[in-house]
């Protein structure tokens, strides 16, 4: 019933409105035509038919605002400096459409020779390694905390093994070429564009969009579950020597205020393992092999097997799930 006075209630405002169009002298299109030209009885021009009003224009989108701005400083070194920019480089001017979600790993992609990337030091089984791409977990702590601080999405992100000085502690992130990427999703409703620059000491990235929070706020706990550091030797080219820090829990809060009040707040936890000190040995000398001598065969040492390099990858940590 309600259905059908509905119909009835549009058929008979459809024919008040030509009643009325009528009257007033008004031409009643269908939709898909245009008027034709034509002469009154007499000669007298048709009069031309009345333009439609302008249909309500779409509210405005709102200006663009800088939802966050981040910068990591860091100790200037070629390798680092360069594979910092050319992260830079293919981050700059990306827009993440609103419900999308971002990746550091699909925008930056392997790093590789081929992509642009030289051999650094990176963190892998718990101790700095000389591999492709060393140096742009910079770029990867900037960039979670540019999102942290615009109140933005985490999908997916993880931190160092070990605690890094220069990063603000539980607020850092690392990526692994397919094992770990950093990912986050825009729920702002608007596009965010991506901001990044580098020098050779600092990174900084800003995201450029509407924000939904006044402000963003952070704090810390204090260190928990400390673990003192060991003590390791390792031999081959790609070790690195490393000073010792101990490891500890941490736990960072995520504040959301708007007008004045908290909306709400996450907490995200960080375990870091110890940072071993690491002392790095010449590769054992292969035992000289005796000359031969008339009443004996030759004789040949075995040298020792070269060391496995390790994997290449941006810092993974040695226990799965620790982030």
């Amino acid at each position: 019933m309600r259905s059908t006075n509905r119909r009835t209630d549009t058929r008979r405002a459809a024919l008040t409105s030509a009643v009325t169009a009528a009257a007033l002298g008004l031409g009643v299109l269908a939709a898909g035509t245009a008027a034709a030209a034509g002469d009154q009885p007499g000669g007298a021009p048709t009069p031309r038919t009345a333009a439609a009003p302008a249909a309500p224009a779409a509210p405005a989108a709102p200006a663009e605002q800088q939802m966050s701005t981040f910068t990591v400083a860091f100790p200037s070194a070629p390798y680092r400096t360069h594979n910092i920019a050319r992260a830079v480089e293919l981050i700059n001017g990306s827009v993440v459409r609103p419900g999308t979600i971002w990746s550091f790993n699909k925008t930056v992609g392997e790093r590789t020779p081929e992509n642009g990337f030289v051999d650094g030091i990176m963190i892998n089984d718990g101790r700095y390694v000389k591999a492709p791409g060393g140096g742009i977990s910079a770029v990867a702590t900037t960039m979670y905390n540019a999102m942290f601080f615009a109140g933005l999405e985490p999908v997916e992100h993880g931190a160092h093994s070990f605690y890094i000085e220069r990063y603000p502690e539980g607020r850092e992130a690392t990526v692994a070429w397919g094992t770990l990427d950093l990912r986050w999703k825009n729920d702002s409703g608007h596009p965010v564009r991506i901001r990044a620059a580098s020098s050779d000491t600092s990174v900084t990235i800003t995201l450029l969009g509407t924000k939904k929070y006044d402000a963003i706020r952070a704090t810390k706990s204090a260190r928990t579950h400390i673990t003192p550091p060991a003590k390791r030797t390792a031999t081959g080219d790609t070790c690195e020597e490393q000073t010792p820090l101990e490891g500890f829990d941490v736990s960072v809060d995520r504040i959301f205020v708007k007008g004045g009040r908290e909306l709400g707040r996450e907490t995200f936890r960080t375990h870091y393992t110890p940072r071993d000190e690491v002392t790095c040995l010449p590769d054992p000398s292969p035992t000289p092999t005796p000359s031969a001598s008339p009443s004996t065969a030759p004789s040949v040492s075995a040298t020792p097997a070269a060391q496995a390099a390790p994997a290449a990858g941006e810092s993974v940590s040695p226990a799965p799930g620790h982030s």
